[in-house]
């Protein structure tokens, strides 16, 4: 009779359909004395989850992932927490309204009173697919032909020239970057900000030009991550330039969040900041959960 070898020490199942994700799957992710699952972007049920027979703790929950992949959820969710986070609408299909959402009620809008330029952004579109930027309100009438216009929010455009991706726990940010246009993107392509026009600066470069009220950035984005429920998460800023038309420098630019990104592809860096994280977060959680001891 041959006995079952009983295992002590395991490595976290990886929810995630990401390429780029496959190196949490490998030896370079340490073993834990605990099963656990990692979610990055997916919505796979684990059976045996800490929820609800106390055996597999989870970083991120199926909730969270909804509420971060969905861009209405999101809005929602930053919104009912009070997150610095662009103004926006919603249509009401066949009152030919926009009604402003990011305030207490909800206030009715006629297509000429919006904040032209808006973008649109589909519920589900991802790295940029399913935006766009409408300048008139013309513009805006000639789009909206035929689309199903309860697929969109609409937000109020900000031409802020920064943009920053944080990735952040309850702890604060663990590692970012800058995105900076290429020179080369066309003019009708440099409203946006994805991996197709952009290149990416670390933090230690001297382009990354930091904003003066980071501590303020960083707090913002972890009350955004804690909004939509997600333990992990990254989150796309957009921050006003560092100086005045004057020159005088900015003490506190404006920002807004643009939106949180709960599977963000890694890179290098980005692979072997998540690799250090991950294991943090799932141990703090272990511990709080009774399943092993500090």
């Amino acid at each position: 009779m041959t006995l079952k070898k009983k295992f002590t020490q395991f490595r976290p199942f990886i929810f995630s359909r990401h390429p780029t994700h496959n190196v949490l799957r490998t030896e370079q992710f340490p073993l834990l004395p605990f099963r656990a699952v990692i979610r990055l972007g997916s919505t796979t049920d684990a059976k045996d989850s800490v929820t609800n027979r106390g055996r597999r703790i989870e970083v991120n929950t199926i909730e969270a992932i909804k509420n971060s992949a969905s861009k209405l959820l999101m809005k929602y969710c930053f919104t009912n927490a009070k997150v610095k986070t662009a103004d926006w609408w919603v249509y009401a299909q066949g009152e030919k309204t926009f009604y402003y959402v990011h305030r207490d009620g909800q206030d009715g809008l006629a297509i000429n009173k919006l904040p032209y330029p808006i973008v649109a952004k589909h519920h589900f579109g991802s790295r940029g697919t399913g935006n766009h930027l409408l300048k008139t309100q013309e513009e805006l009438t000639n789009w909206m032909k035929g689309k199903t216009l309860n697929n969109y929010i609409f937000e109020k455009f900000y031409s802020f020239s920064r943009e920053y991706r944080l990735h952040v726990t309850e702890n604060g940010c663990f590692y970012t970057c800058r995105k900076v246009i290429k020179q080369e993107t066309p003019a009708e392509k440099r409203w946006f900000r994805n991996d197709s026009n952009s290149s990416w600066i670390v933090e230690e470069n001297e382009l990354f030009d930091k904003p003066a009220n980071w501590d303020v950035i960083v707090a913002e984005c972890v009350k955004a991550l804690k909004a939509v429920g997600l333990d992990v998460g990254a989150f796309d800023v957009k921050v006003q330039s560092a100086t005045k038309t004057d020159g005088r420098k900015r003490e506190n630019p404006e920002f807004i969040i643009l939106e949180s990104n709960s599977a963000p592809s890694y890179g290098k860096i980005t692979a072997e900041k998540y690799l250090v994280e991950l294991p943090k977060i799932l141990t703090r959680k272990a511990i709080l959960a009774g399943i092993i001891r500090e």
